[in-house]
C-alpha cells in the first residue's frame, strides 16, 4: 500500500513539474511589426486624398474658381493636361531631387499622376491616383488608388496593389491593400481651411517579415493635414495565426505616439 501511495505521489509530482514547465514556456505574444507596418502605410496613403483635394479646389480646369482665385503651389508643381476638358490628367510633381512639402515639412520626391473623369467638385467624380517614383524620405510608396466622390463631403478609396519599401543595407517591403470611406469634417471646399478627415474601413497586407494580416477600423481614424501624424482612432489588426491587436492612435493630440494592446499587454510605438 505504501508502494502504491509512493508511486501515486511520484506521478503527481512529475505531472506537476510538467504542467509548471509548460506554463513557463508559454511566452507572451509581443510581436508588433504587422501593427507598425500597417500604420506606416496608412499614414502616407491616407494623405493622398486630402493633398489632391486641397490643390484641386483652386486649380483652374479641375475645379471651378473659388473666391479669391487660385492658390499658388510651389511644392509640388501642378500641371493639368487639358483644362476644363474631361477626362483630364493632373500631375503633382515633387521633382527628382525632392522638395519640402509645405504642409508637414517632409521631403517628398516623384509624382502623383491623377486622372479625373469629370470636375472634381461633382458628386460621382472618379479619380485614379498613380504614384510614380514616389518617395517620402527614404521610403518608397507604390500603387494606384481609385477614389470616387460619393457626396459633397465623402469619398471611397480602394487600393489593391500598394507597396511601402526601403532599400539599402537592411531592405524591407510591405504589401498593403485598403478599402475605405473618407469623410471631411473641415476643408472639403475651402483650400485655406484645415483639411481634416475621418476614415473608416479595412486594410490587409503582408508585413516586412512575411506575416499576413487583416485590419478593421473600429473607431474612425482622424487625419488632420496640419499634423504630420494620425491623431486619433483605433484599429483592430489580426496577423494570421495570432491574437488580435488593438492599435490606438491617441485622443486627438498632434504627436507621434501610439499604443498597441495584445492580450492585455500594452506597447508604445512611434509613428514615422
Amino acid at each position: 500500500m505504501n508502494r502504491i501511495a509512493l508511486s501515486v505521489a511520484i506521478l503527481f509530482c512529475a505531472t506537476s513539474v510538467t504542467y509548471i514547465g509548460c506554463k513557463k514556456d508559454d511566452v507572451a505574444d509581443t510581436e508588433t511589426t504587422s501593427s507598425t507596418d500597417n500604420s506606416l502605410c496608412e499614414g502616407e496613403f491616407m494623405r493622398v486624398l486630402p493633398t489632391v483635394n486641397k490643390i484641386s479646389i483652386d486649380e483652374p480646369g479641375v475645379h471651378r474658381w473659388g473666391p479669391g482665385g487660385p492658390g499658388v503651389q510651389s511644392c509640388p508643381t501642378v500641371t493639368v493636361s487639358t483644362p476644363n476638358q474631361f477626362p483630364l490628367t493632373m500631375t503633382l510633381d515633387y521633382g527628382a531631387a525632392g522638395c519640402a512639402d509645405p504642409v508637414d515639412g517632409k521631403v517628398r520626391k516623384g509624382r502623383m499622376i491623377i486622372g479625373m473623369d469629370r470636375p472634381w467638385d461633382s458628386v460621382g467624380c472618379v479619380m485614379t491616383v498613380m504614384l510614380d517614383s514616389f518617395f517620402v524620405g527614404a521610403i518608397h510608396f507604390e500603387g494606384t488608388t481609385t477614389i470616387t466622390r460619393t457626396a459633397t463631403d465623402a469619398f471611397t478609396m480602394v487600393l489593391n496593389d500598394g507597396h511601402c519599401s526601403k532599400s539599402g543595407s537592411a531592405p524591407w517591403d510591405i504589401d498593403w491593400n485598403t478599402n475605405k470611406t473618407v469623410r471631411w469634417t473641415s476643408g472639403v471646399g475651402n483650400s485655406s481651411a484645415s483639411q481634416v478627415i475621418e476614415i473608416t474601413g479595412t486594410n490587409s497586407g503582408v508585413d516586412r517579415n512575411g506575416q499576413a494580416f487583416t485590419a478593421n477600423i473600429t473607431s474612425p481614424i482622424v487625419r488632420d493635414m496640419d499634423c504630420t501624424w494620425i491623431t486619433k482612432g483605433t484599429v483592430v489588426l489580426t496577423p494570421d495565426g495570432k491574437a488580435e491587436r488593438t492599435i490606438d492612435f491617441g485622443n486627438g493630440t498632434c504627436d507621434n505616439r501610439g499604443t498597441i494592446m495584445i492580450e492585455g499587454n500594452t506597447f508604445e510605438f512611434t509613428m514615422q
